[in-house]
């Protein structure tokens, strides 16, 4: 219900009170989904505590296989399907939702061993052990989704291999943009933001310079689908603009950087 809640609110176009959009609905979502999960390891590890020093013996062994096994079975499914689809779509929502469905298959994994164990030897201590196991598991899946969403949080930069690879596309438009600085990004959601400063040549007319924008806009666009981008156009010359060293001026009079 939350994952179906903020999906469905995350993806609203922005308005008067949300410019930026309602992305980071999706990202607290995936962190109480992640708190969630703590607690539920939490409980896990408190029983196996209570089961140690109060033994309890297995009843009804053979039922339990048969529908922790089909437990494991749907669970399995429902998180691959949950995955593909938080895959392609970047969704944390969707991703953390997956890992819950990730936490019962392995649950019922663990819990399908320890009963058929049980069958066999006796040893009632196999439970506890196996739900200690399931508990620190599901915690640190938990805590390195907790650790994503208060990056998203926190306006944290893009990682560092996405920044290098739009840098990358960035200086391919070298000569027409003669540097790019102060590039800021930032994830809300599953929309990328890329927020720099494009230094032209101050010959350039404005709609030269919207043109090599519009370009740059649409080269992003296809490496990082529904990103954000805001481009700030600076002239060379300009007071407060550095001339880059390798830059000189062509027979038109226009500005260009040696490669």
């Amino acid at each position: 219900m939350v994952a179906a809640f903020s999906i469905r609110e995350a993806g609203k176009p922005a308005d008067g009170e949300h410019p930026y959009g309602h992305g980071k609905i999706e990202t607290l979502s995936s962190l109480f989904e992640s708190l969630l999960l703590v607690l539920a390891a939490l409980f896990i590890f408190a029983e196996g505590v209570a089961h140690i020093r109060n033994p309890v013996p297995v009843e009804h062994t053979g039922l339990a296989v048969v529908t922790i096994a089909i437990s494991l079975f749907v669970s399995y499914f429902v998180y691959r399907h949950n995955a593909r689809a938080g895959d392609l779509t970047e969704s944390s929502a969707i991703q953390v939702n997956a890992l819950h469905f990730l936490a019962d298959a392995i649950t019922s994994a663990g819990v399908l061993v320890a009963l058929i164990a049980i069958h066999f030897t006796g040893a009632t201590w196999i439970d506890p052990v196996i739900a200690f196991l399931i508990a620190i598991y599901i915690l640190a899946v938990s805590w390195r989704q907790i650790k994503r969403s208060v990056e998203e949080l926190t306006d944290r930069s893009l990682p560092t291999e996405e920044v290098a690879r739009a840098e990358s596309i960035l200086e391919s438009f070298k000569p027409r943009v003669l540097e790019i600085h102060d590039l800021r990004t930032r994830k809300s959601g599953v929309h990328r933001h890329f927020n720099f400063h494009a230094l032209v040549c101050g010959k350039l007319s404005v709609a030269e310079s919207h043109e090599v924008c519009d370009e740059i806009e649409e080269t992003l666009l296809g490496a990082f689908p529904g990103s954000q981008i805001s481009i700030h156009v600076e002239p060379c010359g300009h007071p407060g603009t550095t001339i880059p060293a390798r830059c000189f001026r062509t027979g038109s009079g226009r500005c260009e950087v040696r490669k």
